[in-house]
């Protein structure tokens, strides 16, 4: 796929499948390889070496740090952060040879961040504004706004929309929205972090 269109950027270096959909604002760095019917949202921004592979849909405003692979069945929403060299699976029987096997789903949230090198067992979700510290072992799914850190990852805290605060416990949703939320965050995903409580988000 040659760049056409003047309000995206992609490196020479960049493989970009035929019929991939790429939102306005992407940014495809070096080495990059997108597979055919990949879906990438608005303003998303794939670091070096990232692979998306075939029917892959990134939301709107993700980040996908260098080295990363993000494989056939993981759903990624509006704002994810994925850090450097996470590593994704689709598969709960690896075996070469196999007549068959079945991509099975990873879903990430909106706005739920993952740090660097962290492993992510597929078959689970990470909720919205979740986050997951650098180099743990996720295995089971985490619930929206809660920090998760080791091998295997395990509960830490709450914590706000921005992550800066940590809470033990809350007594009503709306406290994770927080002062330093609104200081922290752009005007977009701060209002959208507001409205996730409403009576059309997710985590009501």
């Amino acid at each position: 796929m040659e760049q056409t269109r003047s309000d995206i950027f992609i490196h020479p270096t960049a493989c970009v499948e035929e019929n991939v959909v790429l939102g306005n604002g992407v940014k495809v760095w070096h080495f990059c390889h997108i597979r055919e019917n990949a879906s990438i949202g608005d303003h998303v921004s794939l670091g070096k070496d990232v692979y998306i592979d075939k029917g892959v849909t990134v939301g709107n405003h993700s980040r996908i740090q260098n080295g990363v692979s993000i494989y056939s069945g993981v759903a990624v929403d509006e704002w994810c952060f994925v850090g450097p060299h996470v590593i994704f699976t689709n598969d709960v029987y690896p075996r070469a040879g196999l007549k068959q096997w079945n991509v099975v789903e990873t879903k990430l949230e909106i706005g739920m961040s993952l740090g660097a090198g962290a492993i992510v067992r597929c078959g689970i979700t990470i909720g919205a504004f979740a986050m997951i510290g650098a180099g743990a072992v996720v295995t089971k799914s985490i619930s929206p706004f809660h920090l998760y850190l080791g091998l295997p990852a395990k509960y830490e805290n709450m914590i706000c929309a921005c992550g800066v605060t940590k809470l033990n416990s809350i007594s009503f949703p709306e406290e994770l929205i927080r002062d330093c939320c609104e200081a922290n965050l752009s005007a977009e995903m701060y209002a959208l972090a507001k409205n996730i409580f409403s009576p059309t988000g997710k985590c009501l």
